[in-house]
């Protein structure tokens, strides 16, 4: 059975939208075919503050500075130090999977997410447009060691993402898939000698797989999709009267796959 796998545009994120062909266009969250309010898997602003108002109690035992560098830290916090690293160790015109989208381009999107969400979709606007393109020029000419140092802080107090479930929810997704499309783009990168994901990073990816992202990325593909990832157990997500078929890899792999780089995801596919 031939799976075509290039069916439906998909949305999943402000700055991959798939295009018919499989193409990604980086540069244009609201492209035609995206949906900022429906198909996205890197959960929004809008989203986290909607599910902050369940995690004041975690707030208090987190607290709100506390260190994204610290020993024993989350997996977005984990997650946001490895893009940090990742981005420092490119210069600031090394390309990322994200087509259009230079290391800079990547850093300044994480930028606007953590401290100015409301540019993503305000330069589209009316009235506001321009105060709203204006303020993202004049981000993309910041020093580039100062965005990826700003990405590297966090977001700002007042962010319902310093809390650490909003967090997790928010970012480990987003925060990994960005930090593989800095280093997988890359001359240099081995695809036999892939970075070492923590466990409970890997749990994290595979429970936002398994609640949300495998069945966007199954229903734009008009597929029944079993994942499988050792260790970690079996999901099958997608309508009953779509063909069947197989993914199995890591979580890290699985997501890869789901959030749209398939280029690059090391999973085995197999046709039912």
């Amino acid at each position: 059975m031939k799976i075509d796998f290039t069916r439906r545009p998909l949305t999943i994120c402000g700055c991959s939208t798939l295009d018919r062909r499989g193409r990604v266009d980086a540069m244009n969250p609201l492209a035609e075919g995206s949906s900022p309010a429906g198909l996205t898997a890197c959960f929004t602003i809008r989203n986290a503050l909607i599910f902050g108002k369940n995690c004041a109690g975690e707030a208090r035992a987190l607290g709100a500075s506390r260190a994204y560098t610290e020993p024993m830290a989350h997996p977005a916090a984990q997650e946001r130090q490895a893009l940090s690293e990742a981005l420092r160790g490119v210069a600031a015109d090394a390309p990322t999977l994200c087509e259009g989208w230079d290391a800079r381009d990547l850093a300044v999107h994480i930028v606007v997410r953590d401290s100015r969400p409301d540019l993503l979709s305000g330069e589209r606007l009316p009235v506001v447009g321009g105060r709203a393109r204006a303020a993202l020029e004049e981000l993309k000419r910041t020093d580039y060691q100062t965005l990826v140092d700003r990405v590297a802080a966090g977001p700002p107090r007042w962010s319902p993402t310093r809390l650490r479930a909003v967090d997790n929810l928010a970012n480990t997704v987003e925060f990994y898939v960005h930090t593989e499309d800095v280093l997988r783009a890359q001359q240099d990168f081995d695809p036999n000698h892939r970075r070492d994901i923590r466990p409970d990073v890997r749990a994290q990816l595979w429970k936002q797989g398994a609640q949300g992202l495998f069945l966007l990325a199954a229903r734009s593909q008009h597929q029944r999709i079993t994942f499988i990832s050792p260790h970690h157990g079996a999901v099958t997500r997608g309508r009953t009267t779509d063909p069947l078929c197989v993914i199995q890899g890591p979580p890290e792999e699985n997501v890869l796959w789901a959030f749209g780089r398939r280029g690059v995801a090391a999973v085995d596919l197999t046709a039912l």
